[in-house]
């Protein structure tokens, strides 16, 4: 053995290498392990430089300039030529296919960055009906401006500093500077796509649009996988570079949770002409496949002279600039004032400080019984029959909804809470927790009975034919007609026989990937005893600002402080091919 590696891809992977490449080099087999490995994990490179000197099982990594020399002798290691299982670019070594999706990914954004066709002057004229006089308002102008002068815009911004409202308001202006145009709302997930569509529809409410403008929005949001075409079982989807999707300006909506290779998918089926607009969280988790790319473009924010200046005839207000912008510098908007949290207490205190790594702080925090915030600081085995019993007590509306058939008052009351853990297995983990809870609370064993009443159920499958998304959560729900799962729409509910229903698991709780794109009343995040990489500061703060009136975290001091101080950038080069000197 000449790695960590037991079982999996990456251990399949160097095998076949060491048995196809026999006289290879130890330190380029083991070389293709490591890469594998943090490919699983989301990164899209290893960095020679950052890892030499240290230790991977029995192989201790050479200086850089060494490990590229025998990288370079290997028969498998392409040098910037993806024809190779791993290639090899300066001090990055990539598995081929990310490689090319990088390169092709930024390739697509230089050819599309750079001002749009709309003059200072119109943006102005066109955003003037929805912006007061407010102060309060002046970072959504900004941005709003932003997004109506480059052909690509990022708008960052924590929970309830008003992205949608921001686009809503674009979208508006859009239409008047470009009428006829056809407009698409997508997300990642099913359930971040219905949360878009609520969002736009309460924003546009607020707006008072005239009918005329109304009819010219887009009803409703769309997964990114039904948006491109994706049929089950194919790894090409309908639209690409040859047929383009049908639209003038693309809004994407928690473009955080979208992975390097998805991303490139889209800029790939995005006609030349068309406009896109990316909102996110740089500070949430990224997308569990490789990659950060919203976070990484977001970093290259920083204006042009004459971006600065576009903006101010647009807006009347000056902006700092930098002497070497990127190509994507005049493109990066953040929204600082969340009009949910306040920095001062509760929920908005204790995300700063998880954002900012102050650990001190947090703990300060957990401790000083703030009404919204609750701390149950002990082990897995303490805390686990105190939370079940809780549980039961809160879920008690939810029952006796369920046991009357009444599926509105079942889902209202089933989303109150959001039970969220790091992990699928554990001590924490989602898995366990959940045949807990069926067990405790519902005297249920889905291995034996998979479909009884009252079980939530979280799609893990696209399924295009039933028009349910991974993501997508369900109840189950007897009916005159007998049971069904439920899933709400824009349309309503949707009903299906359980047994129909795509791949799908138990979702009293779920990780808190999986929650990403919803919000809750009050989240509960239950922290394992053991120690997990996946566990740091990104993590904690996207479980907390999924909580908008209470956050009650499950588990030790310690496990607090590991994952607030623990920071993990993914590596990649997407950010030095996009920058000035690039």
């Amino acid at each position: 053995m000449i790695g960590p590696l037991e079982t999996g891809f990456a251990a399949e992977f160097t095998t076949w290498l060491s048995q196809t490449f026999p006289d290879t080099s130890p330190v380029a087999i083991a070389s293709a392990g490591l890469v594998a490995e943090r490919a699983a994990q989301g990164h899209v490179c290893i960095d020679l430089s950052a890892e030499a000197g240290t230790q991977w099982g029995d192989i201790v990594w050479p200086d850089a300039r060494e490990w590229a020399t025998q990288l370079r002798q290997a028969a498998f290691v392409g040098i910037e030529d993806a024809d190779r299982p791993l290639v090899l670019e300066g001090a990055r070594l990539y598995l081929a296919q990310l490689w090319d999706d990088e390169c092709r990914l930024a390739d697509s954004l230089r050819q599309r960055a750079g001002p749009s066709s709309f003059a200072p002057e119109q943006v102005k004229r066109a955003l003037a009906p929805y912006f007061g006089h407010d102060a309060a308002d002046l970072d959504q102008r900004m941005a709003a401006a932003t997004a109506l002068l480059n052909r690509v815009t990022l708008i960052a911004g924590g929970p309830g500093t008003g992205k949608t409202t921001t686009v809503a308001r674009v979208l508006a202006a859009f239409i008047q500077l470009a009428p006829n145009s056809r407009i698409v709302l997508a997300a990642p997930t099913g359930k971040a796509a219905s949360r878009m569509t609520e969002a736009m529809h309460g924003a546009q409410q607020r707006l008072a649009l005239d009918l005329v403008t109304r009819a010219a929005l887009p009803e409703a949001a769309v997964t990114l996988h039904r948006l491109l075409g994706y049929r089950p079982g194919s790894a090409t989807p309908q639209h690409h570079a040859r047929n383009p999707l049908p639209l003038d300006l693309l809004v994407v909506d928690e473009a955080s949770m979208v992975d390097q290779a998805l991303f490139r998918r889209l800029l790939d089926a995005l006609p030349p002409s068309a406009g896109l607009i990316l909102l996110g969280d740089d500070r949430q988790l990224a997308s569990v496949e490789a990659g950060s790319v919203f976070a990484d473009l977001v970093s290259l924010g920083g204006a042009s002279v004459e971006g600065a200046k576009r903006l101010k005839l647009a807006t009347g207000q000056s902006i700092a600039t930098v002497p070497a912008p990127s190509v994507l510098g005049d493109a990066v908007a953040r929204l600082r004032t969340s009009r949910r949290f306040a920095d001062t207490g509760g929920i908005g205190a204790l995300a700063a400080r998880v954002r900012d790594g102050d650990a001190d702080g947090t703990l300060a925090l957990l401790e000083a019984r703030d009404p919204a915030i609750r701390w149950e600081n002990n082990h897995t085995r303490q805390w686990s029959p105190r939370l079940i019993a809780t549980l039961g007590e809160m879920l008690a509306d939810y029952r006796a909804a369920v046991d009357a058939q009444d599926v509105d008052r079942a889902w209202q009351a089933f989303n109150r809470l959001g039970v969220l853990s790091p992990l699928r297995e554990g001590s924490a983990g989602i898995e366990p927790m959940n045949r807990a809870i069926e067990a405790q609370l519902f005297g249920q064993d889905i291995r034996r009975r998979p479909f009884y009443a009252g079980r939530p159920i979280i799609i893990r499958a696209n399924d295009p034919a039933m028009g349910l998304s991974n993501g997508d959560i369900g109840l189950l729900i007897n009916t005159p007609e007998g049971m069904r799962a439920h899933f709400f729409g824009r349309e309503g509910w949707r009903r299906f026989l359980p047994a129909r229903l795509p791949r799908h698991e138990t979702a009293f709780v779920l990780t808190v990937h999986q929650s990403q794109g919803s919000e809750y009343d009050a989240v509960w995040l239950l922290l394992p005893d053991e120690s997990s990489p996946i566990l740091d500061r990104s993590l904690l703060y996207t479980a907390i600002t999924r909580a908008r009136q209470a956050i009650t975290v499950w588990g030790t001091g310690a496990q607090v402080r590991v994952a607030v101080t623990a920071h993990r950038t993914r590596q990649s080069g997407l950010v030095d091919r996009l920058s000035p000197d690039s």
